[in-house]
């Protein structure tokens, strides 16, 4: 937790000094700075990728993936940890005793600067624990070609469910880039994603 504190600080002050830049007329060529301009957001349609540690402050924590969608301001995520031993390669009588862990979340980024946003956000967690039958195969095939894995089943009464909370930051270092970073009650990550608009342009 100390470790996630200093990291946060260094990326607050980070920010903080671009932000002393930037209200100098530096940051990104502005000449005028121009704040919490909500009508930039009706131009951005983006997505991404998410991934960092989800299951947070609780014993299910661990790295999970997932992606992001950002629709006029409006932003939605999810991050998930699969089963540790879903896409193991062996084929036996095996049964290992696993765990999944998902968080999805929302909110709404204020554009505090036309290249900084802030974001509240509120969603819901989910941990359980499970079995990964190594006996089982299922594959999924798509236009890249097939992968496989196995069945994982969730052990009746084990989900736990948890309202999250928190707060993050996105900044667009280009005008169809966004870097952004979440912490929360019970998932901490950051993304990457494009403004699908601006590329199309």
């Amino acid at each position: 937790m100390k470790k996630t504190k200093v990291i946060l600080s260094a990326i607050l002050f980070a920010l903080s000094s671009f932000v002393a830049q930037a209200q100098g007329g530096y940051a990104f060529g502005e000449k005028e700075i121009t704040l919490f301009d909500f009508p930039l957001n009706t131009n951005r349609l983006e997505a991404g990728l998410t991934f960092g540690q989800v299951g947070s402050t609780t014993d299910y924590a661990r790295f999970g993936m997932g992606g992001y969608v950002l629709v006029s301001g409006v932003y939605v995520d999810f991050v998930h940890a699969q089963p540790q031993h879903k896409y193991n390669h062996q084929v036996s009588d095996t049964k290992w005793n696993d765990t999944s862990v998902f968080s999805i979340n929302a909110g709404y980024q204020i554009p505090v600067l036309s290249w900084l946003r802030l974001m509240p956000l509120v969603g819901y967690t989910q941990t359980n624990d499970g079995i990964t039958d190594a006996s089982t195969v299922e594959v999924d095939v798509d236009e890249n070609g097939s992968s496989w894995y196995h069945h994982y089943t969730v052990t009746p009464g084990s989900r736990t469910h948890y309202f999250n909370f928190g707060g993050g930051i996105s900044i667009q270092p280009l005008k169809w880039v966004s870097i952004h970073f979440v912490y929360s009650r019970y998932a901490i990550y950051g993304g990457i994603g494009l403004d699908i608009l601006s590329v199309a342009k």
